[in-house]
């Protein structure tokens, strides 16, 4: 075999010096072929897993567009190349490559599978994360049939290149040379992946909905958007931004404190993937579960809440309530937030999340919003519960007993805390539930799932009822939040939704809106209510998570600090904002910023830019 391939002059593993120039091109085009061969062969393997469990015809679209398949190819190109440069061996660059370009291919496969979430590049902060929840008994990772040809053709490749490409290229000078130039090349398209114009020239979307983020994502492929999101990593101002014309537009309003004798107690909740599917005339589903939740919202000031989120990616609400902002950045130091108002107002601030410390990097992030204790998983409800989830059974108590151990120190009290009681997702080989909730002509797995699920509905409820009870006989005066921060996740591809009729498509204002919206409410103690002179009852607006504070503030007669103030009234105009550009203007539903409030909204986008980058809560120690 060795003797045979030796005979065939442009696979030798090096070039004879005595070969005439045209025979030495000839050699080293064909090495330049095979390896551009293959790192083709591996971007192309990438877009096999791109469209996860979406209709064929996304895969093949891609190919319909040229300039999609070559930007989903270059990077795996690019790489293979500066692997090879640094390498020397065709082979070895070529498995590397592999490693890497399929490894976060199928990584993004199964990421949209469970979550209908795509891999972003600032999931790679966050790989231990994706470690635990992949070796969960919650999310099955398996072998199928994409999976089996990609990783047959990377060995096959492999093999192939070793046979192909032989040898080792010699000599530093060749090397850096491949270096440098795979460099150079990356260095001259960077700008084009990270232009958002150019991105969102691209069109594939027959089969796929442009409002979804998920889908919008999809339709590019997986290598092309995964670089573009750095985009979303490095924080860029808007367009027209300076920090002179943001103070200069909230200079036009005053911080102001909160009357002493208006400081009431609040305790805000996030209940995870609670919605009430009650409102959606799901045929042969049992609704009890709710009974409570509906007491308690005639009680209250209550709305609906349009997230930028769908099962999976509780942070953003999260974060949206705490912070007033429409959407979520990146936390590297201490950031503005209403957390931080509260505790130079004299509050104590505090939380709680049974969950693990490190998801989304909570013990880090939670303090640069302001908090100064926030209780979690390891050592604390660790120690109360065996749980891998704890219910509100062993959450809502402590609540109420960290607010009852506050009292000693004379001064009022916030907390906020996120529960994971309906944490998805719900098991679909069998029903853990005692009540049949959903009946009628539906798979067996969409019934365990909504059994199940409706069952931690049902449980999670009988626990707010007790904490609510506490609270109407509280002397001190108390205001609570209660919110959700996305729809549950209903079976892979959304299929469960499906088989109930539930369209959540996006194709229409109804299922977008359908798609993201959860629900908000505001209660208040006999005890506040007559402190604050407001009787908490009322339909609320229609409003996107980074406003409900402002609702919250509006009810209790605060004003709060001058951003809160600007952000009142925009909120009039612009009541939702969303990632995925749907928005409500002056009531209207709309995918675009109509042309006579683009400088208004422009004023929106600056202000949240300027709240998030310049810290002004020094607090003396």
């Amino acid at each position: 075999m060795k003797q045979w391939l030796d005979k065939i002059f442009f696979l030798q593993r090096e070039p004879d010096m005595a070969w005439p120039m045209g025979k030495k091109i000839g050699y080293f085009l064909w090495r330049f072929l095979v390896l551009l061969a293959a790192g083709i062969s591996l971007g192309a393997l990438a877009l096999i897993f791109a469209y996860g469990n979406y209709s064929w015809g996304v895969f093949l679209g891609y190919f319909d567009n040229l300039f999609l398949v070559t930007m989903n190819v270059l990077p795996a190109v690019l790489l293979l190349f500066l692997l090879y440069g640094i390498t020397g061996r065709a082979w070895l660059a070529f498995l590397l490559d592999g490693a890497v370009v399929l490894g976060l291919s199928i990584g993004n496969y199964f990421k949209l599978i469970f979550r209908d979430d795509p891999v972003y590049f600032e999931d790679m902060l966050i790989l231990r994360e994706a470690g635990a929840m992949a070796g969960s008994d919650h999310y099955a990772l398996f072998i199928d049939k994409r999976i089996v040809v990609a990783l047959v053709c990377w060995v096959l490749g492999t093999l192939l290149l070793a046979l192909l490409v032989r040898g080792r290229a010699r000599g530093w000078k060749r090397r850096v040379s491949i270096l440098l130039a795979s460099l150079a090349v990356s260095g001259v398209l960077a700008p084009v992946y990270m232009d958002e114009d150019i991105y969102t020239g691209v069109e594939n979307y027959e089969y796929l909905n442009q409002w979804s983020a998920t889908q919008n994502y999809i339709s590019h492929g997986f290598l092309y958007p995964f670089i573009h999101s750095i985009t979303e990593m490095v924080e860029t101002p808007p367009k027209g931004y300076s920090e002179d014309t943001a103070e200069e537009l909230l200079a036009a309003y005053t911080d102001a404190d909160i009357p002493e004798d208006r400081k009431v107690n609040v305790i805000a909740l996030m209940r995870e993937a609670y919605v009430d599917f009650s409102r959606y005339d799901i045929e042969g589903l049992d609704t009890s579960g709710y009974a409570f939740y509906h007491q308690l919202e005639e009680e209250s000031y209550h709305g609906d809440l349009v997230t930028n989120i769908f099962a999976g990616g509780t942070v953003d609400s999260e974060r949206c309530f705490l912070t007033g902002d429409y959407k979520v950045r990146n936390y590297r130091s201490n950031t503005n937030s209403y957390v931080w108002y509260l505790r130079q107002q004299g509050y104590t601030v505090e939380g709680s999340h049974p969950y693990y410390q490190w998801f989304y990097n909570r013990q880090n992030l939670n303090g640069y919003l302001g908090f100064e204790r926030y209780r979690f998983l390891e050592g604390d409800y660790e120690n109360l519960t065996k749980a891998y989830l704890p219910e509100d059974s062993i959450l809502l108590p402590e609540i109420y007993s960290d607010f009852q151990a506050n009292k000693d120190t004379g001064k009022p009290y916030f907390s906020f805390s996120v529960n994971v009681q309906s944490h998805g997702p719900y098991t679909t080989t069998e029903s853990y539930s005692t009540v049949d909730y959903l009946t009628g002509d539906y798979t067996e797995a969409c019934k365990n799932a909504m059994d199940n699920y409706m069952a931690s509905i049902m449980n999670s409820d009988v626990e707010l009822e007790k904490l609510i009870d506490q609270l109407r006989t509280e002397e001190e005066p108390v205001v609570f939040i209660l919110f959700s921060d996305h729809l549950p996740w209903m079976g892979d591809s959304n299929v469960f939704y499906d088989e109930m009729g539930m369209d959540i498509s996006g194709d229409t204002e109804e299922s977008f809106l359908r798609h993201y919206t959860t629900e908000y409410l505001i209660w208040a103690n006999d005890a506040a209510k007559e402190v604050l002179g407001c009787d908490f009852v009322g339909e609320g607006p229609t409003i996107s998570p980074c406003y409900l504070m402002n609702v919250a503030f509006e009810l209790m007669g605060w004003d709060g600090p001058a951003f809160m103030q600007a952000m009142d009234d925009l909120q009039e105009v612009f009541p939702v904002v969303t990632i995925h550009n749907c928005y409500i203007v002056d009531g209207v539903f709309t995918d675009a910023i109509p042309a006579e409030r683009q400088d208004l909204f422009n004023e929106f986008l600056y202000l949240q830019y300027y709240w998030t980058n310049e810290f002004i809560f020094h607090l003396e120690e």
